[in-house]
């Protein structure tokens, strides 16, 4: 007796359900009732100035019509703001629109002479610019490699003296220090050189010296040539 009670009591249930859930998707298609228009747009990963630019782009406000949403097109307007790497835009269920981005990790700085750029460590150079230099980030210039994340924490020593780095041939960087020394790193191992030359600033104040130039190149020795 007491099971058969309970076996109509979900299938009552389950029927109340399945006609609760049927209205809600008729009123929606019909473009009645709340779940019909947007209630409200829920970001994720993203911080205030964040959130302002995201719903400036998308162009959606509270109360448009469902039907009208593009999602599509709202996802490729997201992702086309400078520094998002990857994005989604989607309906939920209580006709909110979520907005979930993923924004490049900014780890130093590209410049073209005139302009710096943010700089991720996959080298995508992020279209926001700036006249102005951040000192306290890795300058490159040139062409880049895929993954600059190796190389920047070798430099991450020896940063406050780097004017800027240059990759060669794509195949070795140079470095230029802030006192006119260019440094030529070699092809294998260069952030093994580089520690060398950290070892020996350390030692004998090698990147405050007037040199030109300091040759890595050759693993057995150094080139050393003062500036005139």
């Amino acid at each position: 007796m007491k099971k058969s009670i309970l076996f109509w009591l979900y299938f009552v249930l389950s029927i109340i359900l399945a006609i609760y859930f049927a209205v809600r998707i008729i009123t929606s298609q019909m473009g009645r009732g709340p779940i019909s228009t947007v209630q409200n747009i829920q970001t994720y990963g993203t911080n205030a100035k964040d959130d302002e630019i995201i719903k400036m782009t998308l162009g959606v406000s509270n109360g448009t019509g469902l039907r009208s949403v593009d999602l599509y097109q709202l996802n490729n307007r997201i992702s086309n703001i400078p520094g998002v790497k990857n994005s989604s835009v989607r309906i939920l269920p209580n006709g909110d629109i979520a907005v979930k981005i993923e924004k490049h990790n900014v780890i130093a700085t590209w410049t073209d002479g005139a302009y710096y750029y943010p700089l991720s460590a996959d080298g995508t150079k992020i279209n926001t610019p700036s006249e102005e230099r951040n000192n306290n980030s890795i300058v490159f210039r040139g062409d880049l490699p895929d993954n600059l994340t190796d190389i920047i924490a070798s430099l991450s020593s020896i940063s406050k003296y780097i004017d800027y780095v240059n990759m060669v041939e794509s195949r070795r960087w140079n470095i230029y220090t802030k006192n006119g020394t260019t440094i030529y790193l070699p092809e294998k191992d260069p952030s093994g050189a580089i520690n060398k030359i950290k070892v020996l600033n350390q030692t004998h104040k090698l990147l405050s010296r007037k040199l030109e130039i300091i040759d890595m190149r050759d693993g057995a020795r150094i080139l050393i040539k003062e500036q005139k």
